[in-house]
């Protein structure tokens, strides 16, 4: 339950997807540390295209076990055609199958200015600054 609230708060990480089983599992990886993290949150993970599972059979998980509010995390760096055409797109249409559901986005990761500092270390690390 989310606290204060009543209502069982529902969390669906969305990626872009591909063929690479591997890569793919690095969202459902970060999907079960935000589960660890967040223990009375529903989370779950899906992708936009090439695996499963897609964003509306995610949020019809999330509502199925119970979730009253739906966050989709839009694991994404740009606000590109699926951040700002077909996510939006297929939010509706979950809003419509559960109208008494909250659902709703966040931003892309890109428009988070906490990005800047990961960069710098990871190159710092990478050329030996300190």
């Amino acid at each position: 339950m989310t606290k204060g609230a009543g209502r069982v708060r529902g969390v669906l990480l969305v990626d872009h997807g591909t063929r690479s089983e591997a890569a793919n599992a690095t969202l459902l990886a970060l999907a079960e540390a935000v589960a660890r993290a967040r223990p009375d949150w529903l989370v779950e993970a899906a992708h936009m295209e090439l695996a499963p599972p897609d964003v509306g059979t995610a949020i019809d998980v999330l509502v199925e076990r119970g979730a009253h509010e739906i966050h989709v995390h839009l694991h994404f760096l740009v606000a590109g055609y699926h951040v700002r055409e077909s996510l939006p797109a297929l939010v509706a249409r979950a809003r419509e199958r559960h109208p008494s559901i909250a659902i709703e986005l966040t931003d892309p990761l890109g428009d988070d200015p906490r990005l800047l500092e990961i960069v710098l270390d990871r190159l710092d690390a990478r050329t030996g600054r300190d």
